[in-house]
């Protein structure tokens, strides 16, 4: 009697940070929760990414979702010709940009006939991540560039060994703390971390 395959583990999660700052919060929810995931950024967040050159990065990183799906280990079903169970997540400040650029960008106008469009949940930071860090009680006032790695890194370590006990919890917590702050929908990604370690 043959053994029966195991279903490969599939990347649930993408996510596109505008600089260091987010990809530090993009690695505390992932290795904290253990999720699967793929994370998008210029030298690990060290140069960023603006919202005038989201569009050129994505086209870059995805032609087509049957490579896309290859690349990065995520379901395709060759049926529909779509990705199955996954979102990809674009967090961006608005400060950096035009007006009508940051409302194309939270209201998705800006990626409209791109392969990725179904699947892309714009996060905003308005009008950038430390203004939300403050008023969230994060960050107790706003910090200069040079301390802001030290920072984050400190406030969101990443977890690299087994899940442990509260780790959920404290990711839990953290979504709590920016839900009611009207300048980000931060907890949308944290809700959907949350839901996919549910499902495991």
């Amino acid at each position: 009697m043959g053994r029966s395959k195991r279903k490969p583990k599939f990347t649930n999660c993408g996510f596109v940070a505008h600089g260091k700052s987010e990809w530090y919060i993009a690695k505390y929810i992932f290795t904290n929760l253990h999720i699967r995931h793929q994370l998008f950024a210029k030298s690990n967040g060290k140069s960023s990414i603006q919202i005038n050159g989201l569009m050129a990065y994505l086209n870059k990183i995805c032609r087509n979702l049957k490579s896309f799906a290859e690349e990065h280990c995520v379901e395709y079903d060759s049926k529909t010709k779509r990705l199955v169970n996954f979102k990809l997540f674009i967090m961006m400040d608005t400060d950096d940009c035009s007006e009508l650029a940051a409302k194309d960008f939270q209201s998705k106008k800006m990626f409209a006939g791109h392969p990725l469009y179904d699947y892309i949940v714009p996060l905003f930071c308005i009008r950038n991540l430390e203004e939300v860090m403050v008023k969230a009680g994060i960050m107790t006032k706003k910090i200069p560039d040079n301390q802001k790695d030290r920072f984050y890194s400190k406030v969101f370590p990443m977890n690299d060994g087994k899940r442990g006990e509260g780790t959920a919890e404290e990711i839990r917590r953290f979504g709590e703390q920016v839900r009611p702050i009207k300048e980000t929908n931060l907890e949308e990604l944290i809700d959907y971390c949350l839901k996919q370690i549910e499902q495991d």
